[in-house]
């Protein structure tokens, strides 16, 4: 009996400038299973005797998104019947598929949908903790020398408002309501309540007065929303303003989704407390 031939992935990953990626020696843990060319390079890749043989694509970001269409122009392609993108969401290759695989309907293209929600979900604790604890005043009294008495905030008691509930919010609800003991709302665009049970408050951006409920009733407002054409700008002046001085904003979703200058204006007129942002 013939056996099947073992598929092939070329991994566009830059590993060595990123050690805190674990997704490229998870995948070479399959060796058993499927040969893989890792490479953040063309020439990683042609070099390697497998070449015309791959099967897939794995783009891991943050990989040079530019050596897909390289890739894709010197390899047999014909052979290829699988993109997989590494991001929650294919945005970032978004040109590339438009140019290359629209009219390709025998190539699957799937996302890694939920591979990051940890890894956020930290990232926004850690900005909310930044605010809450006045980081840079201890930095700058750090640097300074100086002792600097002042009563830093809780979290606890305090609410956490998420524009988008999907994977990642909820996975940093998790932690802020168990974790810390903090409220949750959440605006998201079904109506109905909240399927997890995590949040307290749920609210619909299909329905006009619950659109700014979230903004007006949090103290950090968490935007995990994705890039889409109806997403874009959809976090704008109207929503800094209805925020609370005392409040601040943080972005883990999709950078199209804010209004950046006017972000940069509530952040400055003291419209809202503060902002960071993981995209842009």
């Amino acid at each position: 009996q013939k056996m099947a031939a073992r598929a092939v992935f070329a991994v566009v990953s830059d590993v060595t400038r990123n050690p805190a990626l674990t997704y490229v020696p998870e995948l070479l843990k399959m060796r058993n299973r499927a040969d893989f060319i890792v490479g953040n390079a063309i020439e990683d890749f042609v070099s390697n005797s497998l070449f015309e043989k791959i099967n897939g694509i794995i783009w891991v970001p943050p990989a040079e998104n530019g050596l897909l269409t390289s890739l894709w122009k010197k390899a047999n392609n014909s052979k290829i019947k699988w993109l997989h993108s590494g991001f929650a969401g294919v945005d970032a290759i978004h040109p590339f598929i438009l140019e290359n695989l629209v009219q390709r309907k025998d190539v699957v293209v799937t996302n890694a949908k939920g591979a990051y929600s940890r890894s956020l979900a930290e990232y926004a604790m850690c900005a909310t903790l930044h605010f809450e604890k006045q980081v840079p005043r201890i930095q700058r009294n750090s640097q300074s020398r100086t002792w600097d008495k002042f009563v830093m905030g809780e979290l606890h008691g305090k609410t956490m408002g998420f524009v988008g509930f999907g994977d990642i919010a909820q996975a940093t609800a998790k932690i802020a309501k168990h974790g810390f003991g903090m409220k949750i709302v959440a605006m998201r665009r079904q109506q109905g309540g909240d399927a997890s049970g995590l949040a307290d408050e749920c609210y619909s951006s299909e329905v006009p007065n619950e659109r700014l409920q979230v903004y007006q009733k949090s103290d950090y407002v968490i935007c995990t929303l994705p890039g889409t054409p109806a997403t874009v700008r959809m976090v704008g002046q109207e929503q800094f303003a209805a925020m609370r001085p005392t409040a601040a904003f943080v972005s883990i979703g999709r950078g199209s989704v804010v209004d950046e200058a006017a972000l940069a204006a509530a952040v400055r007129s003291g419209a809202v407390a503060g902002a960071a942002l993981d995209v842009f």
